[in-house]
Formats: structure tokens, sequence, C-alpha cells
């Protein structure tokens, strides 16, 4: 798996304190994407998914954070590290957000069935009485970035063409109250990176009037 960086506490990509993750790799390459150095994967950032999930859950463990995103690059473009991972890990979070440039109409055809199923279930919200295995994503943000319609206000989306997909009911009321919460940025250091962490505007002098 292709994995640039994991980080906590995030607090400014999805509700409460949270565990993020970065991969690697994306061949979409928005015009304007806050991560363009994430759209090349690295020989050096290979790592087998059973590590990172181990990584994952000893850092849930010791903080008692119980909140992932999975972000990049484009999660989804490593199909089958992506559900070893989220496998692994599924029982050590009560909320995992995965964040695509794909549009989730595309994705029964570019996956396969059953990663399709196992990452979304039957793709639409799940009650708690459902017989079938719950999906490992809790909920979606699809669509690529878009800096036309960045219009700075989305607390979850980068741009308005973006949607927010909540597969799992009992994170409907969390996750549409925190879209509609301000934006806000998380500045922090990392492998002596400076990272800006959270949903960004468009550079300045371009905003709408």
């Amino acid at each position: 798996m292709n994995v640039d960086r994991l980080y906590h506490p995030v607090t400014t990509l999805g509700p409460g304190e949270r565990i993020a993750l970065w991969t690697r790799g994306c061949t979409k390459r928005c015009p304007g994407c806050a991560n363009p150095e994430l759209w090349e994967p690295a020989p050096r950032a290979a790592v087998a998914p059973e590590q990172v999930a181990a990584l994952l859950r000893s850092t849930a463990e010791r903080t008692g954070c119980h909140r992932l995103t999975v972000t990049g690059g484009d999660p989804l473009e490593q199909p089958c590290d992506l559900i070893a991972l989220l496998t692994a890990v599924r029982d050590a979070f009560d909320d995992i957000l995965v964040y695509t440039g794909y549009e989730f109409d595309e994705l029964p055809d570019m996956l396969e069935e059953d990663q399709f199923r196992a990452l979304f279930g039957s793709g639409t919200p799940c009650p708690a009485s459902c017989p079938t295995a719950a999906p490992l994503v809790d909920v979606l943000i699809d669509e690529p970035y878009m800096e036309a319609l960045n219009d700075g206000v989305c607390g979850l989306r980068g741009s308005t063409n973006q949607r927010l997909i909540v597969l799992n009911p009992a994170l409907e009321k969390l996750y549409h109250e925190e879209e509609r919460k301000p934006r806000s940025v998380q500045n922090a250091v990392f492998d002596g990176r400076a990272l800006s962490i959270g949903i960004h505007g468009r550079p300045r002098g371009e905003e709408t009037p």
C-alpha cells in the first residue's frame, strides 16, 4: 500500500478528533489540488496494509480516538489494499470517512462487485437490523475537486460538486451538522514537513466575487 503519512489528532477532516491517513497515488490530478505532492506513488512509501493497520490500531488504543479519515492521493486507486486495511481496523473505529475523486456512480464499474460490497455494502444506508455485514466505509465524500466551485464555505467538501454520502445512518445527523460548520485549517509538522490540514479555500485573488 502506498502511504505518505498518518497523523493524530486531526480536527479538520471530519467531526471530532480523528486519526488521518494519507495515501499516495492519484490519476485525477485536479487543478488546485491541496496535495499535489501525493499524485505520484513512491517506492519508499510502499508498506504492507497489515503494518498500517497495526499502527492505526495502536494509535487508537493509545489515544482513545476511534474516528478515522482516509484521504490522499486517492485511496480508491488502491482498492485491494484499502479493503485489507479497513477490514483489519473496522472493529477499532466507530466512524470511517474516505475521500475520493471518483463519482460514486462510477465505482460499481471501476471496482469488482465484491470490492464494492465490502467497502459500501448495497451503496445505500443500511439499518442496524440489516442482515448483511456492515460496510467498511461509513461516510464517503466523492467527485473530483473543481477549483471554480470552491465557495470557501462547505465544511467538509472542497468544492460544491462533491457529495457527502452517509452510509451509516447513526452518523447522519453528526455529519450534516459538521457540514454546516465553518471551515478550519490545522497547521502541524510531520517528519520535518509543515502540513496544512483541512479544507482549503481558493488562492487569494481567485475567489468568486
